[in-house]
């Protein structure tokens, strides 16, 4: 018996530890700094993306004095919302005492894309120090000695008077990947590349290592060097792709303390601007330089790969997307829109990676299992702790962030459908874009989930259909057909991608049901449909209306005049945007036609009144 209760507790726990990771969305992926402390006391500086600056004794080279103080954060002179870090050597002319400076991060990273820019100083060109400003990967120098373990990518070491034999006091810049090392007497196994010239000025350098063999190194948008094995200075052929984690570091130091003939003061300033690794992924420059551009216009400063973020501006967004359940882990704030998970990935958001959200009241957040706004959905309006709740969480691949224009209406996509029987989905020229429902045939059918009728009554619902067959007939219901809404016969409307609205208006109970479109007769083609409850801003402004169940407006889309199919000429018009429900205009029709020439591009309501008859119609305004 208490086995079995050990056994027992023992199950609980693994299935406690198994949902709680199963909440939590996969680990960080990217590191991002963008080097805006307030100076190199900032607690920041050690406890977010734990850099340490190297201050007393060290090396290289050994013995050598590196100073706290030659590591600094300085307004960029070139954008004052902007900061740099610098890091310098000093020399004192008459003594030869040499400062040296570097900062490395106590967090590891391994494979993926490292990249940073840098300016490159050629002020040692003149006075001949043996100066090698760098930017570098490296493991503990305990492992210099084991092949299988050591790790180092020097990314880019440049002396603008070389000490190493290339070009003897010339500017080179040297790109070098190590299998190990010896330190005394020297002795390395690795390889190298160099570019011998001036590299002075600003430079975005390029790492990636992502394939078990090769590394490769860019200079902004040229491919450097690609190195897979040793060259044949001590032994060729051994590996020199990673194999430990390795920290990040930037330096500025003198090698062997080698100086010129100069007696003058003197310091040499290295740059960086912002540091980024991609953990797995190989980036390209483009990409790398979309990925920065978007943090800075989010104001979001540096991230690091335990899911934490920081931003120095407040947030300009209407809804959150979180990492993890409960508002935790890595968050990115967004303005209305639309958004593919290639916009996503821009603003560090990954396929299937969202736990939790916030939205502002007025706004919601559509989440799509596909990209381009196709797949399964579901509608967020209030703020939601973990979004297993809605079968979503790690799921969203794309999404829409909208404002609520009406309570009482909702656009679904008819590709968002939850489950369906023989459907089939193709791009739309219809306005907006995306997919449509296509190739149907009688008795396929498609079912929405969780569609809300917020109050018993009337409901409007509109279908924005295309065909080119006559006797097309599609109906609705509720909750797997236990509820009939009755059947919309469809027009010929001369083509598969040629659309119209049609709509009827039924009666439903307050509630939340699945949503069922069912082909009685073949073939229909369906980009959405809306559900609007009757009587609201969007139908009528005051009176239940009726339907003319003849008119019919065209052509939709339109450049710049409408038609009616019945003749109205005198009624009361009304124009209404169909997302913020406001009237645009009212006017009397004259000729049976409507001049829409002054309205932007979208999806309007026209509202015909004449005689006491009410009835709205939708169209699209090229």
């Amino acid at each position: 018996m208490k086995k079995n209760i050990i056994v027992l507790v023992l199950s609980k726990l693994l299935l406690l530890t198994f949902i709680f990771f199963g909440l939590s969305c996969h680990a960080q992926v990217i590191m991002f700094d963008d080097f805006n402390y307030s100076g190199n006391n900032d607690p920041q500086l050690s406890s977010f993306n734990k850099w340490q600056i190297v201050n007393g004794v060290s090396g290289p080279p050994e013995g050598a004095m590196y100073s706290r103080n030659n590591v600094a954060f300085v307004t960029d002179p070139d954008n004052s919302t902007n900061k740099l870090m610098t890091l310098k050597t000093t020399v004192n002319g008459q003594s030869k005492a040499v400062t040296h400076s570097r900062i490395e991060s106590s967090y590891e990273y391994f494979e993926g894309t490292y990249a940073s820019r840098v300016y490159l100083s050629d002020e040692s060109f003149v006075s001949k120090d043996a100066n090698i400003q760098t930017f570098f990967t490296i493991v503990s120098s305990s492992l210099a000695q084991d092949g299988s373990k050591y790790s180092e990518m020097d990314i880019i070491e440049y002396m603008a008077a070389d000490k190493w034999g290339v070009s003897p006091d010339n500017r080179v810049g040297y790109t070098t990947s190590y299998h190990k090392y010896i330190a005394n007497p020297w002795r390395p196994w690795k390889t190298y590349s160099t570019q011998q010239k001036s590299l002075a000025g600003w430079h975005t350098f390029i790492a990636t290592c992502t394939d078990g063999v090769n590394i490769k190194y860019y200079m902004d948008n040229t491919l450097i060097a690609t190195h897979s094995v040793t060259d044949n200075e001590t032994q060729a052929g051994l590996p020199v792709y990673p194999r430990s984690t390795m920290q990040v570091a930037f330096a500025n130091w003198i090698w062997n303390n080698v100086l010129g003939t100069s007696t003058s003061n003197r310091e040499n300033t290295f740059m960086a601007d912002w540091v980024l690794y991609y953990k797995n992924t190989e980036l390209s420059l483009n990409q790398i330089n979309t990925l920065v551009a978007n943090y800075r216009a989010q104001g979001l400063k540096r991230r690091n790969l335990a899911g934490q973020t920081f931003y120095d501006t407040p947030q300009n967004g209407v809804a959150t997307m979180y990492k993890d359940c409960n508002y935790g882990g890595s968050a990115v704030s967004l303005p209305a829109g639309n958004y593919t998970l290639g916009d996503l990935q821009a603003k560090g958001i990954l396929d299937n990676d969202i736990s939790s959200l916030k939205v502002q009241n007025g706004y919601e957040v559509v989440l799509y299992t596909n990209d381009n706004f196709s797949g399964s959905s579901a509608v967020i309006t209030s703020d939601d702790t973990c979004l297993v709740d809605n079968s979503f969480n790690d799921t969203a691949t794309s999404l829409r962030v909208r404002a609520i224009t009406n309570s009482s209406s909702v656009l679904i996509e008819a590709e968002s459908y939850a489950v369906m029987s023989g459907i089939q989905t193709e791009a739309t020229t219809d306005t907006g874009g995306g997919l449509n429902v296509g190739y149907t045939d009688t008795s396929d059918w498609m079912s929405y989930s969780n569609i809300n009728f917020l109050t018993s009554g009337s409901y409007l619902i509109e279908y924005r259909v295309a065909s080119n067959v006559n006797g097309a007939v599609i109906s609705s219901d509720l909750s797997a057909g236990s509820i009939q809404l009755g059947a919309v016969n469809i027009p010929n409307t001369g083509g598969w991608q040629n659309w119209q609205t049609v709509s009827q208006t039924v009666n439903v109970n307050a509630g939340t049901y699945n949503f069922g479109i069912y082909i009685q007769n073949s073939g229909v083609n369906l980009n959405w449909f809306r559900i609007t409850k009757a009587g609201s801003a969007l139908t009528a402004k005051s009176a239940p209306t009726e339907k003319i169940e003849s008119l019919t407006v065209y052509p939709s889309p339109t450049q710049d005049t409408l038609f009616f199919s019945t003749e109205i000429s005198g009624a009361s018009v009304s124009i209404i945007n169909s997302q913020g429900g406001q009237t645009l205009s009212e006017q009397k029709v004259n000729n049976n036609s409507l001049d829409v020439s002054g309205l932007k591009t979208g999806i309007y309501l026209i509202l015909v009144e004449k005689n006491g008859i009410k009835t709205v119609r939708r169209f699209v305004k090229k």
